[in-house]
């Protein structure tokens, strides 16, 4: 009895998938969640996580050299679907199994040194297609509609070219509530500077004080968990403060922006996201399938509201974005802003096509100038409740200094 074939058959059932959405291919991205979500197959936190990796759409050169590299992460077994469109999506997901179950396949490919070649799958493109400080937190109380929460890990620093030091770790929690904790934090190096056997080291610099201080400098995606596709941010550091930070989209223009056909869809598929981020897994979920059936056309407005009444009255995720400040704004009044958003276009007419509200228009410069002076732990939040749609992002680099 070969064991090794029949641990990569049960494996195969359930893959860990890691998604990579390409700017312009969100429809892509969001037929990928669906069909992960109608297959119970988790999504992967991370490469070391992954056993399948989906690249969402056609990426550019810049983009499609990161996700060679984050490939280069996924151990084996792996599989690797590229999907520029939909239509082709299930068949794909399909001969990703059969690959991760293929044992003759596997051995040969890890033998071989190949497997970067021998597990890619490929579609032919179709014509026209183109937090304030928050250290770990352990078991925090909510109120009665949660029921309470599991204890909380922190982050999960991943290496290469898609990880960055604040990168989320994997979530876990119970049925109602799940809110994970979230930490980062860096060694700093005295008196090196550049990069010392392929590691960015620190450099002394001056803080806003006059002191003379360490300074790091640390990207920020572009493959992160629910992260804007292609962005990326380089923030520099001293200590666990943002000093400064640039902001840019790999590719930008590659592909034509992606056209959401409801408001109330754009306005769900934000705040999935953001609960994501926050690590509240369960609520993105819920957030995910009413999305979805919007975008089938169905009718979801006494779930739309349990679900806002949920985080609303959620006593964790208020303290857990208290005093965190974004840009002009904050990121709970943003988030307040948000649900006000989902209830106006589902009352409306959850069918009606999104409008650009000015929290979604922020550009990248805004997203940088928000960074700046943020700890490090909160730049994920901070970059999930303003929400750049970088789809339509210029050219170009926007910068922020403190």
């Amino acid at each position: 009895m070969d064991l090794t074939a029949l641990l990569l058959r049960v494996a195969a059932r359930r893959p860990h998938v890691l998604v990579v959405a390409v700017p312009g291919a969100t429809d892509v991205r969001l037929a990928i969640e669906d069909a992960l979500a109608r297959r119970g197959w988790p999504v992967a936190t991370g490469p070391a996580d992954a056993d399948v990796l989906a690249v969402a759409g056609a990426p550019g050169p810049e983009l499609a050299a990161v996700v060679d590299a984050v490939w280069e992460q996924v151990p084996a077994p792996r599989a690797r679907i590229e999907v520029p469109a939909a239509a082709d999506l299930h068949e794909h997901l399909d001969a990703a199994t059969a690959l991760l179950a293929d044992a003759g396949h596997q051995r040969s490919a890890a033998v071989s040194g190949k497997e970067g070649h021998g597990t890619r799958i490929h579609s032919r493109p179709r014509p026209g297609g183109g937090q304030a400080d928050h250290g770990d937190h352990r078991g925090h109380g909510d109120d009665p509609a949660h029921g309470g929460h599991e204890a909380h890990g922190g982050h999960e620093a991943h290496g290469g070219a898609q990880a960055q030091p604040d990168a989320h770790a994997a979530h876990g929690g119970d049925t109602d509530g799940d809110h994970a904790g979230h930490g980062a934090g860096q060694h700093a190096h005295h008196g090196h500077g550049g990069m010392v056997a392929g590691l960015p080291m620190a450099e002394p610099g001056p803080d806003r004080d006059g002191l003379t201080l360490d300074r790091l400098h640390v990207p920020l995606g572009p493959l992160l968990p629910d992260w804007p596709s292609g962005l990326v941010v380089r923030a520099t550091l001293q200590g666990d403060v943002i000093q400064e930070a640039a902001a840019d989209v790999l590719d930008a223009g590659h592909a034509a922006p992606f056209e959401w056909a409801s408001a109330a869809a754009r306005e769900l598929d934000g705040l999935a996201r953001f609960l994501g981020v926050a690590g509240w897994p369960s609520a993105a979920a819920q957030a995910r399938r009413l999305r979805d059936a919007v975008l089938a056309g169905d009718r979801v407005d006494a779930e739309v509201a349990a679900l806002l009444r949920r985080i609303r009255r959620s006593r964790t995720l208020r303290w857990l974005i208290r005093d965190i400040p974004a840009g002009p704004s904050t990121v709970a009044d943003l988030l307040a802003a948000r649900l006000a958003a989902v209830e106006a276009a589902v009352a409306a007419d959850p069918a009606a096509p999104s409008t650009r509200e000015p929290q979604h228009a922020v550009g990248l410069a805004g997203v940088a100038h928000a960074l700046v002076g943020a700890e490090l732990a909160a730049a994920r939040l901070i970059v999930a409740a303003l929400d750049p749609d970088t789809d339509r992002a210029a050219v170009g680099t926007g910068a922020g200094h403190g």
